[in-house]
């Protein structure tokens, strides 16, 4: 009984080898390197959490390795603008020809005629595909139509995916400024800083959270802790000095 039990498993998982479709549920990254590829990871990272500078300089050095590497090329588009962001997205359609179906539907989702309604639908689409995608999942979140359809797809994604920091900064704004939900939205940050806390954008939602709530002294902390953790980070400059401008009216 053992003999045929590991027989039919071996079968099983030749079915699947066989048969991809059968087995993949997340899309693959097709690349020439594995260097390009750990670095696509980390500025998927960076992305999804809102460090978009971090994420360019990583996407950056994956494309300096390998030029054709459809999913870098369409996360670039995302990130620029002009005709930066025309020429990557001519690229990323280019070198999608000859990858996978998901890298072509992806890639689709970067072209000049890309709509609200093409992106939903493309994403849609993925999000079928490969279930357990957690980059296609964010991006399936904040492609739903309405705020509401939004709010509930963070909730599903937060379900099937616990540990992906990401989400908590969504479901945390979410709370804030669309369920009035105070209480909430702090222990949503407070999960984000707990999974991210070497990133610099927890903090910076955190500050928000706190500056919206009218506690300046807590909000400078935390943008504070957030410039300690990325000095270059943006929001957290202009905001800071918005905190200085409040405090000086107040004298």
């Amino acid at each position: 009984m053992r003999k045929n039990c590991a027989f039919l498993l071996g079968m099983f998982a030749f079915i699947l080898s066989t048969f991809p479709g059968l087995a993949q549920k997340t899309m693959t990254w097709t690349t020439t390197s594995d260097k390009a590829r750990d670095l696509a990871g980390q500025g998927s990272q960076y992305l999804r959490n809102g460090e978009a500078a971090q994420a360019y300089d990583k996407f950056k050095q994956a494309l300096d390795i390998d030029p054709d590497f459809t999913v870098v090329l369409t996360f670039m588009s995302f990130l620029t603008q002009g005709q930066t962001q025309r020429d990557y997205q001519d690229r990323a359609s280019k070198s999608a020809s000859n990858k996978t179906d998901g890298e072509k539907l992806f890639s689709s989702t970067a072209t000049r005629d890309t709509t609200g309604k093409t992106f939903r639908d493309a994403f849609t689409k993925l999000h079928d595909m490969y279930p357990d995608g957690s980059m296609i999942g964010i991006f399936y979140v904040f492609s739903r139509a309405t705020q509401e359809e939004q709010y509930a797809a963070a909730l599903d994604y937060a379900k099937k995916f616990p540990d992906e920091a990401a989400i908590y900064n969504t479901l945390g704004y979410m709370s804030m400024t669309l369920k009035k939900d105070t209480a909430a939205a702090k222990s949503y940050f407070e999960k984000y800083i707990k999974l991210y806390p070497e990133g610099c954008n927890p903090y910076d939602s955190m500050g928000e959270f706190y500056l919206n709530t009218g506690d300046l002294a807590d909000a400078e902390k935390y943008y504070k802790l957030a410039l300690e953790k990325y000095p270059f980070n943006i929001s957290s400059i202009d905001k800071l000095k918005e905190i200085g401008e409040k405090k000086k009216g107040k004298k």
